[in-house]
């Protein structure tokens, strides 16, 4: 099968238009037709029909059934082809959450430069939600990602991802030191009614935590930004812009910051993770790194 007629079918049932199709890749429209007439002898199928009155494509069961494969035919060739470029290269992308790498990551650099094996990595930084997606676009090949103990979203992912847990941690609220609330030892989450919010974005698995106690809470959060950026994120909280709700394994190095423990009974926990496609072929380099990730991570405090 050759992938180029996949991809000329899959922009056919888009645009149903051949000469649309065949303008759109520089070809020429007896090339489409005749790339849609392999498919449909490699099927013994009939994907298409062809409405010369009303000039229209009318798409058969089959080609419905095709375009669904389709998606992730390409998808999966799209991922092979920039897996096996970095195996060529020697190269290994590592995926690390913004808001855990400086707590866990940090720990495993010496061992992987003694062992020869930190030149081989090229880090991508992103939330945890950015990263599953570039895993599986293959992307990257390996991440060390958070995610909620009460999602299963472990589980919806099991066809696509291998992730194998090592730490856990709950969430405390960081407020700036000029704030009211600097003060406290532990606070209800619910007391935070009527404060302004400052919240990563829909990348990270924060945001989902946010509203997950807001919603068992009752009370909306009243959110006056939310950003990408874990560094701005702090900045604001400092200058006492808003509050924010972050893991207890962030490195608060903001000395104009305090981080104060929720003492909800019922509340997420972070899961950190190190996560990989179930798929992905791993060089000999890759796989000590992944064994060094476990024996490491799972052994630390």
């Amino acid at each position: 099968m050759n992938i180029q007629d996949i991809e000329y079918f899959k922009k056919l049932y888009v645009l149903k238009n051949f000469s649309k199709v065949a303008k759109f890749y520089s070809v020429s429209q007896p090339a489409i037709s005749n790339s849609i007439k392999r498919l449909e002898t490699l099927f013994n199928a009939k994907l298409m029909i062809r409405e010369s009155a009303r000039k229209e494509i009318i798409i058969t069961p089959a080609g419905e059934q095709l375009f669904q494969h389709s998606v992730t035919i390409l998808n999966e060739f799209e991922a092979a082809k920039k897996e096996i470029s970095r195996l060529n290269t020697k190269t290994f992308k590592l995926g690390l959450a913004s808001v855990i790498e400086n707590t866990y990551f940090y720990k495993l650099a010496e061992k992987l430069n003694t062992k020869g094996l930190l030149n081989h990595i090229k880090i991508y930084e992103a939330g945890s939600n950015s990263l599953r997606k570039s895993l599986k676009g293959g992307k990257i090949d390996a991440a060390l990602i958070g995610s909620l103990d009460i999602d299963k979203l472990a589980e919806s992912e099991s066809n696509d991802l291998i992730i194998e847990n090592f730490a856990s941690s709950n969430f405390h609220i960081f407020v700036s030191k000029k704030h009211p609330l600097a003060q406290k030892k532990g606070i209800y989450f619910s007391a935070l009614k009527d404060e302004n919010f400052v919240l990563l974005n829909q990348n990270f698995v924060h945001l989902r935590v946010s509203q997950i106690l807001s919603s068992s809470n009752k009370i909306n959060l009243n959110v006056v930004l939310e950003t990408n950026n874990v560094g701005f994120l702090m900045d604001m909280v400092s200058q006492n812009v808003g509050i924010t709700i972050l893991s207890e394994v962030v490195q608060n190095t903001h000395p104009d910051i305090v981080s104060i423990p929720l003492l909800d009974k019922f509340q997420p926990r972070l899961i950190a993770s190190i996560a990989y496609r179930k798929n992905h072929f791993f060089t000999s380099e890759q796989e000590e790194f992944l064994k060094l990730i476990n024996s490491e991570l799972n052994s630390s405090d």
